[in-house]
C-alpha cells in the first residue's frame, strides 16, 4: 500500500468516525455495563497498576480509558487518544463529569504516535485495531513509545459468527433491507481468526507476544434497544436520512431476530474476542 492509499484510507476512517461520534458519545453512558465486559479482560491483560503512565489508543468515548484512570489513582495518567477530535470531545465531557483530573486527551493516528519513545508503562487499545490501514505499523508505534519492560494490550473482536450481535444485525441488514454489512472500509471482525493478532504484533517487531481467546455470554435487557448504537454506528448518515417509518422498521425487526435468544426476561448473546499482549 503506498502513503497516498493509506491517507486516503485514514481521511475515510476519520470521517466515517466523526459522522458518528456524537451518537457514539450519547450511547457510551447507557452501555457501560456491556462496556465492562470487554474493559476487564483487556485491563488485566495490560496489568494496569496504581501509578502507571498509560497510553489508550482510539479511546472513542472513554472506553478503557476512564476505567483506567479509577485503577492509576492520582499518581498516574491516562493519555487518551483518538482520530477524530469528536471523539475526544465527547470523551472530555464524560471524564468531566466523573471528576477525573487525571486524564490528558490527544488526536493521534495511530500509526504516527505524537510522542517521544519511552513514555508509557502501558499501552491500550480496544476494538480499534481493525480500522486502520497499516495495523503492523500501528503495533510498531505501541511498542516505540512503551518504557523497556512496557506492556501493550489489544482486543478484537472474533469471527461473525461467534458473535451473535453482528450475525444477526448483519443478516437483518442484509435481507430485510438490502443493505450490505460493510459497504467500505475495514470490518470489526478484520482479526477475529486464531492467530491474526499474533502476526500483526510480530510484525509490528514485538519478540514477546502471545495471544488471547475469550468468550462471554451477557445476558441484556431488550428493552434497552441493545442492537441501536451498532446500528447507527453502522449506518451513520444513512440512518440519519431514513424516515421515522423506516427507522420504526428497522427497530422491530432487529428486535424481532433477537428473540429466539430470549432467556426469561433477557436476550443471551453470545460474544467472543482477542485479546493480543505485547512485551517490550
Amino acid at each position: 500500500m503506498d502513503e497516498a492509499e493509506r491517507a486516503r484510507q485514514q481521511r475515510e476512517t476519520a470521517a466515517n468516525w466523526a459522522a458518528r461520534a456524537g451518537t457514539w458519545t450519547e450511547w457510551a453512558p447507557k452501555i457501560e455495563h456491556l462496556a465492562r465486559g470487554l474493559n476487564e479482560p483487556l485491563i488485566a491483560a495490560a496489568d494496569v497498576q496504581p501509578g502507571q503512565q498509560v497510553l489508550d489508543i482510539a479511546s472513542g468515548a472513554g472506553e478503557p480509558a476512564i476505567p483506567i484512570a479509577g485503577i492509576v489513582g492520582p499518581q498516574g495518567r491516562v493519555t487518551a487518544t483518538d482520530l477524530t477530535q469528536g471523539m475526544l470531545d465527547g470523551l472530555k465531557q464524560r471524564a468531566a463529569a466523573l471528576g477525573l483530573g487525571n486524564m490528558d486527551f490527544r488526536q493521534a493516528d495511530m500509526e504516527a504516535l505524537p510522542f517521544p519513545a519511552a513514555t508509557f508503562d502501558r499501552a491500550t487499545c480496544r476494538l480499534g485495531l481493525m480500522y486502520t490501514a497499516r495495523p503492523e505499523v500501528a503495533a510498531a508505534e505501541a511498542r516505540r513509545v512503551l518504557k523497556p519492560g512496557g506492556r501493550a494490550a489489544w482486543l478484537v473482536w472474533g469471527p461473525v459468527e461467534d458473535n451473535s450481535q453482528f450475525e444477526i444485525l448483519d443478516r437483518v441488514l442484509h435481507d430485510d433491507f438490502g443493505i450490505e454489512a460493510h459497504e467500505a472500509g475495514f470490518t470489526p471482525s478484520r482479526f477475529g481468526a486464531p492467530g491474526a493478532i499474533s502476526a500483526v504484533l510480530r510484525g509490528g517487531g514485538f519478540a514477546r507476544f502471545e495471544e488471547r481467546e475469550v468468550r462471554f455470554a451477557p445476558r441484556v435487557d431488550p428493552a434497552t434497544g441493545f442492537w441501536r448504537p451498532q446500528i447507527a454506528l453502522r449506518l451513520g448518515d444513512r440512518l440519519a436520512a431514513m424516515s421515522i417509518a423506516e427507522r420504526d422498521r428497522l427497530d422491530r425487526a432487529m428486535a424481532a431476530a433477537f428473540e429466539p435468544l430470549r432467556e426469561g426476561e433477557r436476550i443471551r448473546l453470545k460474544a467472543l474476542v482477542r485479546i493480543g499482549i505485547g512485551l517490550a
